[in-house]
């Protein structure tokens, strides 16, 4: 899915390290949904979800060296004691992040996928983050051990000419919990447009900090105000849906 060959290998969609991190590795229950829905469980034999869609080339190059760049930046957030993420955390994070979300694209069913061809060769060649992203983490607090959704915002063939689409994914790794959103303009709006977005009533500003586009200053960690389990990270992947009403201490929100 980055270069183009033939998929040869097999990729963890949540890092196998990560996952060590979080549940000492141990075999559990997945639960899949699709639009709401469950569509259903299983017990995974080891940890984990894999999927083939990327060359062994790519697995074991340049993603394999980007795991290795962003782990000691996800292994202090994991630890929740207050630590500052300067500019190149900020930058390795959301990289990486970004290639994370892509992967996610390729557990779903559709063939066309939002991230287009360009935006993950130019992740692979030069770590670049596609344009108009914005990279937010959180901190859960009862969190489960991974969990992740993807939702399609606005927009439905990202291919059209014309068309104005936005994609979130939300991840989380025990207590840490990451948002990538992507809006995609008609090519005729300029590349220094400011691009905007309705967001639910809630503490946002202390819930999710965000590394990308990177900050000047460092980006203090953990936040004030922590996502309460999984109905958090349901609050936080709805967050741009304004008509989903008041986000609250009663619907997945929690002093950290």
């Amino acid at each position: 899915m980055f270069c183009g060959d033939r998929a040869s290998s097999r990729e963890d969609a949540w890092p196998l390290w990560l996952l060590k991190h979080v549940s000492g590795a141990r075999p559990g229950i997945v639960l899949a949904e699709r639009g709401g829905r469950p569509i259903g469980s299983w017990q995974a034999v080891r940890p984990g979800v894999r999927v083939k869609c990327v060359c062994r080339e790519c697995n074991n190059g340049w993603m394999s060296q980007l795991e290795n760049r962003v782990k000691p930046v996800v292994e202090i957030l994991l630890d929740e004691l207050p630590v500052s993420l300067d500019l190149q955390a900020q930058t390795i994070l959301a990289a990486w992040a970004v290639k994370t979300a892509m992967v996610f694209e390729a557990l779903g069913t559709k063939r066309v996928w939002f991230y287009s061809n360009s935006e993950r060769k130019f992740l692979r060649d030069q770590l670049q983050v596609p344009l108009r992203t914005g990279v937010w983490i959180a901190k859960c607090v009862d969190p489960p051990a991974a969990y992740c959704s993807a939702t399609q915002l606005r927009g439905d063939t990202p291919s059209v000419d014309g068309d104005v689409c936005t994609y979130a994914t939300t991840m989380s790794f025990g207590p840490l919990a990451i948002q990538v959103i992507t809006t995609r303009m008609p090519d005729e709006v300029p590349v220094d447009t400011r691009v905007t977005a309705d967001v639910r009533v809630g503490p946002w500003d202390l819930v999710a900090l965000p590394v990308w586009p990177s900050q000047s200053r460092a980006t203090a960690w953990p936040p004030t105000v922590g996502l309460a389990g999984e109905m958090g990270l349901s609050a936080l992947s709805d967050r741009l849906n304004p008509g989903g009403g008041e986000a609250n201490s009663g619907s997945g929100l929690a002093g950290a």
